[in-house]
């Protein structure tokens, strides 16, 4: 029924005919990969593993993104830790139901039931809303060294 095309088999604003991914299978692949990185990072502590990514944003300025510490605040997160998720990262913790929200009313609007949260979720004030808090949040961090 409903397919996502490819964003760069879009040339000059039209489809050339390429599916990428029917909508239903996608509904499905989401859960199955939040899931499996959700086992990685509760079975793997970022801080003492090899595998873990490094900010690239800290390794360059030796200062913290907006981001940095995302693995370490998944791995609290998943144990339970939600006071040690929160201290690692409080604007992350507090975006978590925003992020939820956005993709839930995207993917999985069956029948319109997510349309009044989307009117919210995607309206232009709030979208600026979030990018002000996160640009305050990245000042906050190199300021206070949080």
């Amino acid at each position: 029924m409903g397919y996502l095309h490819c964003v760069l088999c879009q040339p000059f604003g039209r489809y050339v005919g390429l599916n990428v991914m029917p909508i239903r299978l996608i509904r499905i692949v989401i859960p199955v990969v939040i899931v499996s990185i959700g086992i990685i990072y509760y079975y793997n502590n970022p801080t003492y593993s090899l595998w873990a990514l490094k900010c690239p944003w800290w390794l360059l300025t030796g200062t913290y993104c907006p981001s940095c510490g995302i693995q370490r605040f998944l791995h609290q997160l998943l144990c339970g830790n939600i006071i040690d998720a929160f201290l690692l990262n409080p604007f992350l913790l507090l975006s978590i139901p925003y992020a939820i929200l956005a993709v839930l009313g995207k993917w999985y609007n069956i029948n319109g039931v997510f349309d009044k949260t989307n009117r919210i979720i995607y309206k232009r004030q709030t979208l600026i809303l979030y990018i002000v808090l996160y640009f305050v949040w990245w000042a906050i961090r190199i300021i206070f060294k949080v």
